[in-house]
């Protein structure tokens, strides 16, 4: 309960939270899910195996339990702040908990007695293994492993958590639990044999783990099509079961909750593993090597979490929490009754909610259509915008909040029928343990443990006759239509809002649709993408064919893809990859593009002409469209006076020591959400995980060699402007996961700046990848301190303005190609971070020689350098000397001028304490955050 009330509150706050989306996956898991699986483990083997542990064996639950709610909490507390260590502290806890869970579990599997149901048993202790494996998965990707490690450590961590942990405790439980909930008898002989499965599953997991950390498509998806096999065994027995109990006549109804939502849960946990074989398998490339990267693995979580797993859970809950209470038949089946209020209206409901953001989040003609369908026609993927999406997940949140309600409502309805008021239930206390006791049948009332009732069906009926279905089925049918009904009018509602706020097209925008019958003709175009450029560019398709895409990646270095004005996209397809595109029936003029930062900016988009199509069909160029009306160009703001986030680590400014004559170092190319001011987080793309790459030096002279690595999500590239080598081979675009040696010689003095080299520039360079390279000049005097300030200019999109869906970090903003052309910076900062050297000054002591090197690494702008209260004595920019104290001709500086991808270094002595400020004397650069405070002391 502590865990739901807990995900209840992040959920209303989720906005305001960072990585949201990641915690409250993450409460449902290892919270509620991985407690629910210890304490009712515990209760069920109890129960199964007929090992009641006494009173002494109680703390020792609870120390397990404490130790994985430790763990699971120090695993939050890690990655909300980016502390891998604390992860891998947290994991380590859940993993001893489990083993020792596991431990136990085996201990009473050996003490009972020729246990009927010891396989169910079985499989928790499998499945319990299995987590701590699931577990170390996820705390290495708190490193942030570039792909396409990310993507395989992804795919591994859910498989073991979801199909082998969860998996085989749920389908295990279900084959004792599914026949008491309806009820019903199972032959044991039936159980037994359907129980092989779970063998099946938990070594199909074991192969299925090894082909997706190997990259091997072949042996993930055979592994895949074992563990759906052997899950289709089990679920024979299980639909048996269900068919007889609900054909069986009784006296007292079935509680329907409990039923329709583990079925509900059951069968997306069928179809989503099912559809991941599919995505599996067609992410092979030619080698039958996988492609699949984090962003697609991440598409399984809402079928998984919030259609298998919560449903699964509440259903159960639903039944278990009402049995436990007891207080007799009577208590027990009201309370079942209040948990099972709305029953159908709930299921129905929740469903929907979930079905139509799997299929928004697919994006494919045929999601798109079925989403149609779901909605009888009053909804597209197109128009499901942002408010849409609102009010849909306040409908499904409400439905799951429905249940703690009820919950309360059930106790308080079997406490006035007991005469007594009682606690909420929890099964570690012995008294819950004693009320699962096989022995203690209570019918009519529903069987109060997991131990069915064995022995072959029956056909015979008792008591009186069964009470008439006509009224429950036409409360269903109510129910039903309710539910359907909310969720219309939740997209219906939304709709309307998005379109009022411009946030989608009117309907008008796609009239044309609706004036087209589709000729049941296909028309198959073969599209390449290289260069920045669709070949062709124009595709004529006769109004109501269907298109269909053949698309290849022929760029020899860089990622690309084709996102329709439907919604229909490609993914992301590395060098080489080609894939086959839905575009769905062609009803009007439509525009396609890439959807890699800055590529559509490039000109990388292409036309669809419906020809023969009636006049007055426009282009759709905007459908998916996710903004909420908001001016692409407006100016993203920040505190300029706050303190940087407290995340952010302050860069160290000092120049790095001298190096040795040869050099080697590694850069490594990350994407990673970055703030560059207080409360702004950027999608950055960075070298060594930083806006602005670390600072390198070298001595004149010496032979430098940079290993470039690519652990991004698209094509990257090195240029190194103090070295005379050809871009041909050393500034070459490599493809993620490659990696590429730039030796140069450092022959020339000053402070060099190294970018990103890869088309569109702009953006790469606006989105962090610029850095700076420091070679002195001979003979160079000593300072008493040496400081390294590169200025960078930031372009942003405003948050629900067009472009702001495209981000790829929870609460980050993309870079904006529009800002970018016209030239319209919304940060100028140093060294990657607006405001932190106003809370951390750089620091001096009067009388010292201070020597400032400065670069203006752009993409497009200069700076006029200066430091207020003080003058320069020496001046040296681009390779030579302006100004020098020995001149003895009492010149001084009071700026140093460099335009973009221009360096230089200044001295000065300050003769008075204070705190100077270092600043771009342009000053709406230094608004934006080009400003340094230098602290001297006496």
């Amino acid at each position: 309960m502590g865990w739901m009330l807990a995900l209840v509150v992040v959920v209303l706050v989720h906005q305001w939270l960072p990585q949201a989306r990641w915690l409250m996956v993450h409460m449902v898991t290892l919270g509620l899910i991985t407690t629910s699986i210890m304490v009712w483990g515990q209760h069920f083997a109890e129960a199964l195996l007929k090992t009641r542990l006494g009173e002494e064996s109680r703390p020792r639950q609870l120390a397990r339990l404490r130790l994985l709610t430790a763990g699971v909490v120090a695993t939050i507390a890690g990655m909300l702040p980016g502390w891998p260590w604390l992860v891998v502290l947290g994991a380590l806890a859940v993993s001893a908990a489990l083993l020792w869970y596991a431990a136990a579990l085996g201990a009473q599997i050996r003490a009972a007695l020729a246990p009927r149901f010891a396989f169910t048993v079985r499989a928790y202790v499998a499945a319990a293994c299995l987590l701590p494996v699931g577990a170390m998965l996820g705390a290495v990707m708190a490193f942030s492993p570039g792909e396409p490690w990310q993507g395989r450590l992804m795919l591994a961590h859910q498989i073991v958590n979801v199909l082998g942990f969860v998996g085989l405790t749920v389908t295990g439980t279900l084959l004792t639990l599914w026949p008491t909930v309806l009820r019903t008898r199972i032959e044991l002989a039936a159980a037994t044999r359907a129980a092989g499965g779970l063998l099946g599953m938990f070594l199909a997991v074991l192969g299925a783990v090894a082909g997706a950390l190997i990259g091997s498509t072949l042996l993930g998806c055979a592994a895949l099509l074992a563990y759906l096999g052997s899950f289709a065994w089990v679920a024979v027995t299980l639909v048996r079961v269900g068919v007889r109990g609900v054909r069986q006549e009784r006296r007292v109804p079935l509680a329907p909750f409990p039923i329709l939502s583990i079925t509900a849960g059951t069968g997306w946990f069928a179809l989503t593993t099912a559809g991941l074989l599919v995505m599996w398998w067609r992410s092979a490339d030619a080698q039958m090597a996988s492609s699949l990267v984090a962003a697609d693995v991440q598409q399984l979580t809402v079928p998984f979490v919030a259609g298998f797993l919560l449903q699964v859970l509440l259903g159960a809950m639903s039944h278990l929490l009402p049995v436990t209470l007891g207080g007799g038949p009577r208590a027990t089946t009201a309370a079942l009754a209040v948990m099972s209020r709305g029953a159908v209206l709930r299921v129905v409901a929740y469903n929907l909610v979930v079905a139509l953001f799997v299929l928004a989040e697919r994006g494919t003609a045929g999601s798109g259509a079925l989403f149609s369908a779901l909605t009888l026609g009053t909804a597209e993927v197109a128009g499901f915008g942002s408010l849409s999406r609102v009010l849909l997940s306040l409908l499904g949140f409400a439905v799951l909040v429905s249940f703690v309600v009820l919950l309360v409502l059930a106790v308080r309805t079997s406490s006035r029928l007991r005469g007594t008021a009682v606690p909420l239930p929890t099964p570690s206390r012995p008294e819950a343990a004693a009320s699962v006791s096989p022995a203690r049948s209570e019918l009519p009332s529903p069987s109060v443990g997991p131990s069915p009732s064995v022995g072959p069906p029956t056909g015979s009926r008792t008591g009186p006759a069964p009470a008439a279905a006509a009224p429950m089925d036409r409360r269903a049918l109510t129910g039903a239509l309710l539910g359907l009904g909310s969720v219309l009018g939740a997209t219906a509602l939304g709709g309307s809002l998005d379109r009022s706020q411009g946030s989608i097209p009117d309907a008008a925008g796609t009239a044309g649709a609706a004036a087209v019958t589709p000729t049941g003709e296909t028309t198959t175009i073969s599209v390449s993408m290289a260069e920045m450029r669709f070949t062709p560019d124009r595709l004529e398709v006769p109004a109501g064919n269907a298109l269909v895409i053949e698309l290849s990646n022929d760029d020899p270095h860089d990622v690309h893809d084709l996102v329709l004005a439907t919604g229909a996209t490609s993914g992301r397809l590395q060098p080489g990859e080609s894939t086959v595109l839905d575009g769905g029936v062609v009803a009007h003029d439509m525009e396609g593009w890439c959807s890699i930062v800055g590529h559509r900016a490039m000109g990388m988009t292409l036309s669809i002409v419906a020809t023969g199509a009636a006049a007055g069909t426009a282009a759709d160029g905007g459908a998916v469209a996710a903004g909420s009306g908001a001016d692409e160009l407006a100016r993203v703001g920040a505190d300029m006076m706050a303190a940087p986030g407290p995340d952010v680590a302050v860069r160290d400014a000092r120049l790095p020591a001298a190096t040795g004559p040869q050099q080697r170092v590694t850069l490594e190319v990350d994407e990673v959400a970055a703030e560059i001011a207080p409360g702004v987080t950027m999608d950055a793309m960075t070298y060594g995980g930083t806006v602005v790459g670390p600072v390198l030096r070298s001595e004149l002279g010496a032979r430098l060699t940079v290993d470039l690595v690519n652990n991004g999500s698209m094509g990257h590239s090195l240029d190194l402007h103090a070295g005379r080598v050809s871009p041909d081979e050393a500034m070459r675009t490599i493809p993620p996961g490659e990696r590429l040696e730039y030796p140069i010689a450092t022959d020339h003095a000053g402070i060099w700046l190294y970018h990103c080299s890869t088309m569109p520039m702009s953006v790469h360079l606006a989105a962090g990848m610029v850095g700076a390279l420091v070679v002195p000049p001979p003979e160079l005097a000593a300072a008493d301190r040496e400081y390294v300030l590169v200025q960078s200019e930031h372009y942003l999109v405003p948050a629900g303005a067009t472009g702001s869906e495209s981000a790829t970090h929870e609460g980050a903003l993309p870079v904006s190609a529009p800002k970018i052309a016209a030239e319209r910076p919304d940060l100028t900062v140093f060294n990657g971070h607006a405001t932190q050297y106003v809370h951390a000054p750089l620091e001096a002591r009067v009388g010292e020689r201070v020597r400032l090197w400065v670069l203006a690494a752009g993409p497009s702008r200069g700076i006029s350098f200066h430091v207020v209260g003080g003058v320069f004595d020496t001046v040296f920019k681009e390779g030579a000397y302006l100004l020098r104290p020995e001149h003895g001709d009492g010149g001084g500086a009071q700026a140093l001028d460099l335009a973009a991808a221009q360096g230089g270094f200044v001295e000065l002595v300050f003769d008075e304490p204070g705190t100077y400020t270092a600043v771009n004397h342009s000053f709406v650069e230094m608004e934006r955050g080009a400003r340094a405070l230098i602290r001297v002391t006496a």
